[in-house]
């Protein structure tokens, strides 16, 4: 059996931290489960090369990701040292010996294929512990590559994939899933959370996981277990595996959810005819950013509509350019954005078939007197964009609905 076994950079955040590791391995060591490890750079390493590129002026993404790629490296080195000083076999190994392959795209490269990984098989035969960089790849050329937001975890992930491993173990600072944010509420820990929900919770602004490893989980359908470095406990489950209640139908909420990174574009007065909204989206997905709760105000007959969505606020500067050039200089109207907006979520299966679940929302928010800027809902989310400065209130509130609910009691135990 083989166990995948992730560590961030807060686990690797120090010599104190790295030794503390060596607890985790001797457990698994001692119960014969054949362990990889997959390191991230140390806390603030990463940082502190970008802030050295920057002094320098560096100016192509492909010399920063040479640099960045030292972190890793650096972490493999030091564990592989600490493990073979307590006569524990280990092999470190990098991008380049196990042939992560990437595409191009420097900084945030996508994965290819993985060559070699029976070189980490082979290790594993040898009773040796192999320790891989997460983090990187190389191109084709040869050249290295860093996968962006998330990159161990799409590492451990897509090698998980490749192994057939039975779980992929993301050790963290937290010791599991909560049910919202836990510098906001004191929380519920969720013991389950099927691959659907953890994938909306990510989308949304959940950032235990990125999205591009759930993904790959999913694709692949590889188990992940969030656990912590220094806590023992059996952490938060992510699978497809089904878990029964004794009600069939029960609707089941996995959490609340938000970002605040957000920002509201609508472009005005522009003709209401038949393929405008491509004309707008199209140039701004064509430049790799993602837009979300699409909104057309159209009236039948009417010569002009109102379009609506939203982007990052990294990406609004970039988004009103493109539709400047694209579309206001060809079709006319007015492009407006509106910043400060935090959109909020309540995740769960069935959603929109529990027509209850909404009502309970909006007197939520009618309740404590906050305005709904824009609002959306799926099978297995509610979506709503409101000011900044109501978020906390509103994510307390909906907290304590959703807690005194049975909705909240559901296929998944509740820690």
């Amino acid at each position: 059996m083989i166990v995948i076994q992730k560590f961030g950079g807060t686990s690797v955040g120090s010599k104190q931290r790295i030794k503390f590791l060596k607890n985790i391995i001797k457990k698994y060591k001692n119960l014969k489960i054949y362990t990889v490890m997959i390191l991230s750079a140390m806390s603030g390493e990463t940082t502190k090369m970008i802030r050295l590129a920057k002094y320098f002026s560096f100016r192509n993404l492909k010399e920063l990701d040479c640099l960045l790629c030292v972190g890793e490296q650096i972490s493999v080195a030091l564990f592989s040292i600490l493990l073979n000083s307590i006569k524990i076999k280990s092999k470190p190994l990098t991008s380049i010996q196990i042939g992560l392959i990437t595409n191009n795209d420097y900084n945030n490269a996508r994965i290819i294929s993985i060559k070699n990984y029976f070189i980490i098989k082979k290790n594993l035969f040898k009773n040796k512990i192999p320790i891989l960089a997460g983090f990187q790849g190389i191109t084709k050329s040869g050249n290295f590559t860093t996968l962006g937001r998330g990159g161990s975890d799409t590492t451990a992930i897509s090698i998980a994939a490749c192994l057939k491993a039975k779980e992929c173990q993301i050790y963290t600072d937290v010791d599991s899933i909560f049910f919202s944010d836990p510098r906001i509420c004191k929380n519920l820990k969720i013991e389950f959370v099927p691959f659907e929900n953890i994938l909306e919770l990510s989308s949304s602004g959940s950032k235990v996981l990125y999205v591009r490893s759930i993904e790959i989980a999913i694709k692949y359908n590889v188990n992940i277990r969030i656990l912590s470095s220094f806590l023992k406990n059996k952490g938060t489950l992510i699978s497809n595996k089904k878990k029964f209640s004794n009600s069939m139908e029960r609707l089941m909420i996995s959490g609340i959810t938000h970002s605040n990174n957000e920002s509201k574009i609508t472009v005005k007065n522009v003709p209401n005819t038949a393929g405008v909204s491509s004309k707008i989206l199209g140039p701004i997905i064509s430049n790799n950013i993602c837009v979300d709760m699409i909104i057309q105000n159209s009236i039948i007959n009417a010569k002009n509509t109102d379009f609506t969505f939203l982007v990052e606020n990294k990406f609004l500067k970039k988004t009103k350019y493109l539709i400047n050039k694209y579309i206001i200089s060809k079709l006319g109207g007015i492009v407006e954005h509106e910043l400060n907006i935090t959109k909020v979520s309540v995740v769960g299966i069935g959603l929109r078939t529990h027509n209850n679940i909404i009502d309970k929302i909006l007197y939520c928010m009618s309740k404590l007197k906050v305005n709904i800027i824009l609002i959306s809902t799926s099978e297995t989310k509610i979506s709503i964009v409101i000011k900044d400065k109501d978020t906390i209130k509103t994510i307390k509130e909906l907290y304590i609905m959703f807690n005194k609910s049975f909705m909240f009691r559901r296929n998944g135990r509740v820690a």
